[in-house]
């Protein structure tokens, strides 16, 4: 059984390579962008089918770029997943070996069990297949971003609705504010770096429950407990897969032979997208006696309120998160611009959301004392957003508040 603590923090470093990935891909956008754009205005008035060729052609040279970052990015993350699900089936085993020990049981450790090594392989393999289909739709809407940005700047300088520094400036905004985003076959969108996140830990819980199931197949136990913690989802609040507080906790007949507890794939949804060990899942199970529950019961009023001060939460890190991506955009594109009024234009902008990030880290901190929850700093951190970058963007929001005083 895994805690759902480690659960939550197993996918940091999957995360931060993600991360790391995305602000490059924004980077190379935003940078070949104002290239393309700063040249003369008089190239902008050229036939607008030899504009999109020209755009075309180089947004082909951008793809390529993309496709040598995401080539060494997926090369780092195989590795991470690969220790990441490996650390965690020997975690999960050790801990279920125990239970079986305790009862006269001879059960082998993970790296002696050849059938339990093949069921880790088949899920890394699915894991990998998985952000490799994220990766490429990545690049490619990276790619459609760039077409499409230039496109529209060049619409608003022909048209005389914007100069050519007011249009480069929105496009650069629109790019650093929006990033690039993973579109699932559903329509469903999300940044790469929480889209590589929910792969990674539904990877992992799934893994480590297949090889979990198969023990216990093979110890020929049937009682399964399941892990428990406040803010657990609700779902629909009804007694279903989908409410994880409903099932949390408690203790299933793996086959259902065991009248005394609830049969627990059908109850749990154990495999399903919304289930036990389904998407961006926390909880896990282990070998239960059916008897000895650690958990005990966890009132729903209390649960309820973690679960919404959670979602409160995530959702303040989610903005301040995008903040310094758009900060890291601005400060790409005033570092690419060799034009002094563009780079003016964009360094106003850059103190503006400066402020905005001061703002909202002051609030994320009052959130977490009002309700005496330690911060998660590594839940606001952006990949290159060091120390240097907060210095400059501290700089910025004094430089903007002092001049709107």
């Amino acid at each position: 059984m895994l805690s759902p603590e480690y659960l939550r923090q197993i996918t940091e470093g999957a995360e931060e390579n993600a991360s790391k990935l995305h602000q490059k891909i924004i980077a190379l956008i935003i940078s070949r962008m104002v290239r393309r754009l700063e040249r003369r205005e008089e190239y902008l008035f050229t036939p607008i089918d030899r504009w999109q060729i020209d755009t075309i052609q180089e947004s082909g040279y951008l793809l390529e770029d993309i496709q040598k970052e995401i080539s060494n990015h997926l090369g780092i993350q195989y590795k991470e997943v690969k220790a990441r699900m490996e650390e965690a089936g020997i975690k999960a085993i050790e801990y279920d070996n125990e239970t079986y020990k305790a009862t006269g049981l001879s059960p082998t450790p993970l790296k002696q069990a050849p059938h339990l090594i093949r069921i880790m392989q088949r899920n890394y393999e699915a894991t990998n297949g998985e952000l490799r289909n994220l990766t490429r739709t990545t690049a490619n809407a990276a790619q459609q971003t760039f077409i499409e940005e230039c496109d529209m700047a060049y619409e608003k300088v022909t048209r005389n609705v914007q100069p050519l520094s007011g249009a480069v400036r929105e496009a650069v905004e629109n790019v650093s504010k929006t990033g690039v985003k993973v579109v699932y076959p559903s329509g469903h969108e999300d940044y790469i770096e929480t889209a590589v996140a929910r792969a990674v830990r539904t990877g992992v819980a799934q893994a480590t429950g297949d090889i979990q199931i198969a023990r216990m197949e093979e110890m020929e136990w049937d009682v399964i407990l399941t892990s428990a913690h406040y803010g657990a989802r609700t779902g629909d609040g009804g007694e279903n897969p989908g409410n994880h507080y409903w099932w949390q906790g408690k203790f299933f007949s793996r086959t259902g032979r065991d009248k005394r507890f609830p049969d627990f794939r059908t109850s749990t949804g154990y495999g399903s997208v919304t289930g036990l060990c389904g998407a961006n899942c926390r909880h896990s199970f282990g070998p239960g006696d059916g008897i000895h529950n650690p958990y005990g019961d966890i009132d729903s009023e209390a649960n309820k309120k973690i679960e919404d001060i959670n979602k409160h939460m995530r959702e303040m890190e989610r903005n301040i998160r995008k903040t310094k991506q758009e900060l890291l955009g601005l400060r790409t594109a005033i570092e690419s611009t060799g034009d002094e009024k563009l780079k003016y234009e964009l360094q106003q902008e850059y103190d503006h959301i400066a402020a905005t990030l001061k703002r909202q880290n002051a609030k994320y901190k009052n959130f977490c004392d009002m309700h005496n929850i330690k911060p998660l700093q590594e839940r606001l951190h952006t990949a290159k957003w060091g120390y240097s970058e907060e210095s400059k963007a501290r700089a910025a929001a004094d430089r903007y508040n002092n001049k709107s005083t």
